[in-house]
């Protein structure tokens, strides 16, 4: 079941009239302190570095204010935001929705994550060319694993993928174990794997892929309160301290 166009804009009419009421139940509402809820989606990768400090910050500022959260992966993310069952999510540019309102909110360089004893860790960038020599650990979710590959595929080589996996801490743990190399995206803060085992990150010399942080949201749905201050509260935490640097980490 999907819903027709004309329930889509009555969801949007449902959740403007549900904000209002709840902010009269709650007593005098204003810009600066809004009330009611917001349906919240997020990429299963980036949930841990930003999404637990935007919800500290919104319940230090918005305590009226109930967040309900939708792990998933990029392209239900994108299903999710162009049927207005999230009003608000926290993805990656890769092929958003045509029917979503975009903010970018930041922009990522691809970095190399090798084992700690690799050779290639004593160099303090490594090129594209001596990666796609290793065994790969490719993280292989829909539409995220089509942009790491492009990171190869954009220098005229291709990666020999050794292991597949969905999770970012299983790929640390490969990594950590000599089991292959990899190319992500999100930072991590930390130098070891679940097991103990330490990972390096190093920049890519010879890259020009860059991968844009966004918040979309449904763009025929006119944004209530709480997802405006919801808004706030992660660029925020994207653009003072959610970003990791990599010479932070690894020295």
């Amino acid at each position: 079941m999907a819903p027709t166009v004309f329930g889509l804009r009555k969801l949007d009419q449902a959740r403007q009239i549900a904000a209002r009421l709840a902010s009269f139940q709650q007593g005098e509402t204003t810009d600066e302190d809004p009330s009611g809820s917001v349906a919240f989606g997020y990429f299963s990768t980036l949930g841990p570095q930003y999404v637990p400090a935007a919800l500290r910050l919104m319940a230090k500022r918005h305590p009226r204010i109930e967040v309900s959260l939708q792990e998933a992966d990029l392209a239900e993310l994108n299903k999710l935001t162009e049927s207005g069952r999230v009003e608000l999510a926290l993805s990656y540019a890769v092929e958003a929705p045509p029917r979503a309102a975009l903010d970018v909110i930041g922009e990522l360089t691809p970095y190399a994550l090798l084992p700690t004893d690799h050779p290639l860790a004593r160099e303090e960038a490594i090129s594209v060319a001596a990666l796609a020599q290793q065994k790969f650990v490719l993280i292989d979710l829909p539409l995220s694993r089509d942009f790491l590959l492009s990171v190869f595929r954009a220098e005229g080589v291709e990666p020999q993928v050794a292991y597949r996996t969905t999770s970012l801490e299983m790929a640390f743990g490969m990594v950590a174990n000599g089991l292959g190399v990899s190319v992500l995206v999100t930072r991590q803060a930390g130098g070891l794997a679940y097991d103990g085992r330490g990972v390096v990150r190093r920049k890519l010399q010879d890259t020009r892929i860059r991968q844009r942080l966004i918040l979309q949201r449904p763009a025929w749905a006119v944004p209530t309160m709480p997802v405006l201050a919801l808004a706030r509260c992660i660029k925020e935490i994207a653009q003072s301290g959610g970003e990791v640097s990599i010479t932070s980490i690894d020295g």
